[in-house]
Order: C-alpha cells, then sequence, then structure tokens
C-alpha cells in the first residue's frame, strides 16, 4: 500500500488494513503458544504478525498477517466465532513525499509454517520490490496465453484460460498434491468436489492449449488417484465418493483426456506407464454395455440428473469416440489384436446409435432428429446442455451437414422445443436443469458453422462474470446467471473452444 502527499502543507496518513474471518461457523480461534506462553495472536518466531488458526472437525489450516513497521491489534478474544486483527500505521508526509506500508497475508497447515510462508513473501518483496514481483507474476500468466488477433476475444480467452488453471486446479496445504476441483471460488456453488467430465473434458484441453506441464500432472491425478471411482457422479478430492450414481460421459472422460494429451505431445511414456489404467476405464466402459441394443447405460446425464430412460445418445457418442481412442492408444502400444477388437466395439456401438437413438416422432420435426435419451421403445425429445447433441459432429461422430443432424438443429431451435429460446434475442437451446442459455450451448455452437454467428453474439454481448464464464446468461437480457459464478471448469471449455475457433498457429 502507497500513499503520495500532493498538497503543499505536511499531512498526517494513516495506513491500514483489517482482516477477519467474518462470520464462520464451527470456527475456534486458538491463540499461539510460544515457550510456554499463551500471546494471543502473536505469530512464531516472526516479527510484526499475527496468526490465526480454522480448526472444525474436519478442517484444519492457518492464516497469518505480516505487517511490518506498522501496529495491530486483535479485536476479538480468544475463543471468539469471528477473529480478527486491525493493523495500521500513521506517518506525516511533507509535500511530494511518499510512504509505504506492507500487510501481507500467509496460510499454512499450523501458525508456524502460515507466519513462514508470509516471511518469505515479504523477504523477496525486500529483495525485488512489489513492482518486481508483479512483473514475476505478469509474465508467468503471458506464458499461457494465446491470441485470435480480436482484441475482445483475446481478453475473453486469456482471462478465463488463467482462471481455469488458477482455479480448477490447485496444490492441498496438506499433502501438497495437485487435485482439480469444479472452482475454488466460493461464488460457485460446488466449489471443492471433483467430478471426471468437469476436469478432463472441460478444463483439460485448456491445460492442454497453454501448460503441457500442468495438462500432464492434470491428468496424472485423474489417472491415478480419482481412478478407483472414475464414472461415478463426484467425489472429494482424495478420490472417495461424495455424490453416488454412474455417468457414463465422466467414465470416458479420462480416455479421452489421455488420448487428446498423447496425440498432442507424443509422450508415449506416459501412455506406456498408464497402461494398466486405461485398461481399467476400458473395462469399466465395457461393463455397461447393453448386448440387446448394442448402446451403453448411464443411470445419470450430463447434467447431473437421473434419467430413466438408460441410453443417452450425446453419452453414447462420447463412448463411441473413447472406444476409437481407445483402439488408437493400443496401436501406439503395439497391441494390433487389442485395437482391433475395440475398434469393432467402436463401429458396432456408431450403427447402433444410428439405429436406435433418432426417431420421427418429435413433434413438428418433418423427419427423423436424433433423440436426447432411449430404453428402445420410449424416447425423450429434449436437449442436455453439458451434453449437448450439438456436439455430435465435434467428436467426429457425424457430420455437419447430414440431414438427421440438422432437423435435429433445427427442432432444437424452434418453436416445438419448450426451451429453445428461439425468440430471445439472446436464445440457444437449454432445459428443464438449466432455463436460460447456457455457456455449454454458445461453446458448442461456436464449432457449428449454423450456430456461430448467434454464439459470438451472446458471447461478447455479456459481462458475464466480471469477463469469468458462468453457467450461461439471461436469453432475454444476456445477463448472467447468479447461482453459477466463477465457474473455473466451463472457463476452461468456453477458453478452448474460442480457442479452436479463432486462435492464431502459434506454437507455445
Amino acid at each position: 500500500m502507497m500513499v503520495t502527499n500532493q498538497r503543499a502543507q505536511h499531512e498526517s496518513v494513516t495506513l491500514g488494513l483489517r482482516a477477519s474471518w467474518g462470520s464462520l461457523s464451527r470456527v475456534t480461534y486458538v491463540p499461539v503458544e510460544l515457550d510456554g506462553r499463551r500471546t494471543v495472536g502473536t505469530a512464531p518466531w516472526v516479527d510484526s504478525a499475527e496468526a490465526f488458526s480454522y480448526i472444525t472437525d474436519d478442517t484444519r489450516f492457518a492464516w497469518s498477517l505480516v505487517h511490518p513497521g506498522s501496529k495491530a491489534e486483535v479485536t476479538a478474544p480468544p475463543f471468539s466465532g469471528a477473529p480478527s486483527v486491525n493493523a495500521s500505521r500513521t506517518v506525516d508526509l511533507a509535500p511530494g513525499e511518499t510512504a509505504e506500508s506492507l500487510f501481507i497475508l500467509g496460510v499454512g497447515m499450523e501458525e508456524f509454517s502460515a507466519s513462514h510462508n508470509a516471511k518469505a513473501l515479504r523477504e523477496l518483496l525486500d529483495r525485488f520490490g512489489s513492482d518486481e514481483v508483479v512483473q514475476q507474476a505478469a509474465a508467468w500468466c503471458h506464458s499461457r496465453t494465446r491470441t485470435t488477433g480480436q482484441a475482445d476475444l483475446d481478453l475473453l480467452m486469456n482471462r478465463n484460460y488463467l482462471f481455469t488453471e488458477l482455479y480448477a486446479w490447485g496444490k492441498t496445504i496438506d499433502t501438497e498434491q495437485l487435485v482439480g476441483v469444479t472452482s475454488r471460488s466460493p461464488r460457485y456453488y460446488v466449489s471443492a468436489a471433483y467430478w471426471d467430465r468437469d476436469a478432463m473434458l472441460w478444463s483439460f484441453p485448456a491445460l492442454l492449449d497453454i501448460d503441457r506441464e500442468m495438462a500432464r500432472e492434470a491428468l496424472e491425478y485423474a489417472l491415478t488417484t480419482q481412478l478407483r471411482n472414475a464414472g461415478t457422479h463426484s467425489r472429494f478430492i482424495d478420490g472417495t465418493v461424495l455424490e453416488d450414481g454412474f455417468q457414463l460421459d465422466e467414465a470416458v472422460a479420462p480416455i479421452i483426456a489421455l488420448a487428446e494429451y498423447v496425440q498432442q505431445t507424443q509422450d508415449e511414456d506416459f501412455l506406456r506407464s498408464h497402461r494398466e489404467a486405461l485398461q481399467t476405464l476400458c473395462d469399466r466402459l465395457i461393463a455397461r454395455y447393453d448386448p440387446k441394443s448394442g448402446l451403453y447405460s448411464s443411470l445419470q446425464d450430463s447434467q447431473d440428473e437421473y434419467q430413466r430412460l438408460p441410453f443417452l445418445t450425446y453419452d453414447n457418442g462420447l463412448a463411441w469416440r473413447a472406444l476409437t481412442d481407445v483402439a488408437t492408444l493400443f496401436k501406439r502400444l503395439t497391441e494390433a489384436t487389442e485395437a482391433q477388437t475395440v475398434t469393432e466395439r467402436a463401429d458396432a456401438l456408431h450403427k447402433a446409435i444410428l439405429a436406435h437413438c433418432i426417431s420421427n416422432d418429435a413433434p413438428g420435426a418433418g423427419g427423423t432428429i436424433f433423440v436426447s435419451a432411449t430404453d428402445g421403445q420410449h424416447s425423450a425429445f429434449t436437449e442436455i446442455p453439458p451434453g449437448s447433441l450439438m456436439k455430435l459432429p465435434a467428436l467426429g461422430f457425424i457430420p455437419e451437414t447430414d440431414p438427421v443432424f440438422v432437423r435435429t438443429y433445427q427442432w432444437l431451435h424452434s418453436n416445438n422445443y419448450k426451451y429453445s429460446y428461439s425468440d430471445q434475442p439472446y436464445g440457444l437451446p437449454g432445459s428443464y436443469r438449466l432455463p436460460f442459455t447456457t455457456s455449454w450451448s454458445i461453446a458448442d455452437h461456436l464449432s457449428l458453422s449454423m450456430g456461430r454467428e448467434r454464439a459470438l453474439k451472446v458471447l461478447r454481448a455479456s459481462g458475464w462474470d466480471g469477463g469469468i464464464i458462468t453457467e450461461g446468461v439471461d436469453a432475454t437480457s444476456g445477463l448472467m446467471d447468479q447461482q453459477g459464478r466463477a465457474f473455473a471448469t466451463a472457463a476452461g471449455y468456453m477458453a478452448h473452444a474460442i480457442c479452436q475457433l479463432a486462435c492464431r498457429g502459434e506454437e507455445q
């Protein structure tokens, strides 16, 4: 914090900071013990610092404030539910004189590490100066940006590239393991849980665009810590089940990510080291095979909702993509027999989808279209934005010009579909679960010649969440959805979609 006296006379100025937990449930403030004495808030062995602990029945960490040259007062008693500290420094400045005060926050497993982490940052600031530290951070960020040649798209794309890397991924304080979450921001309503789909289909392609080393670490985490429950609705960051229920798109997401990584990096050592994980994921997919229909079943769909009809069209298209990728990976491993077997499975699934996942019963469709789900006898005519029928061409399953796909597109964008929002200025198809224009729909339409201009219009019109992608926008106003803000994995999905459309061909 810096101020300059621009007046003609001396001026007294107070520089200060107030830091507080705020109102937190189940919080205990623990005074620090130093040499056998209880010193309320004083950080151990660090001058001009206070330390606070956050201890609940399942969480423990600490934070510290270092304030060289300033005075601090702990404004809550020991064992308060909301401890806070005021730190300030008053200086008398001559005309044109400048004063600076540092207020540095650090976190750690307990009071000692928290305060010493803050101390180390103070030492870096002393050596390099705050401007240089900021420049180092800026250089790190700049090295992870791409360009489309269009300033507005670059700003939106790169802000979301960085947000997905910094907020969908992070190292734990206690084990220092890289873990993935939907969003580290409390502005998103499920801020700290793991989904295979969110991590591997939405965020991972963005990591691969801007930071291949980070992408490798993220994929390693998915193929090890999270492997045992891959395909289960959601998990804690240690891989333990959070919400049960099988989702086919989640089960195949790590396969598709692995194939993308190997294709782009040629890192066959990584592939060989995870051959067993690949087999595990392939076996888990095959276990969902229904011999009567030739399709693969799921309990829940891509918007995390129960589907009574077990065979989801998009999920089976994704499964086809995964089987095709498995065959390619087995070829790289020179396992020709296994590759041929999986190729035959992929071919059979492609035929089964075209045989069972289309219908001419959609009202007003004027012909056969893709259904969203079926049991072989009944069909659902709807859209599932996080697992959209609009993505079938991008998967390579069917060309955008295919008549069945064209009619599907037209039907979902017509008044025959309840959630089409086709008559709204910022409308793209939503669903009963997501009754607005979703960020997934915008991203998927960027890859379609039929919907690209409309998607770009919506993308550019919304202010989003300070430029950070949300779950979606209001079809009438373009204003962001209020619940799904700071959506870190979706930020990666959108950034990657923009880059796929418009990025120039520069290499990292």
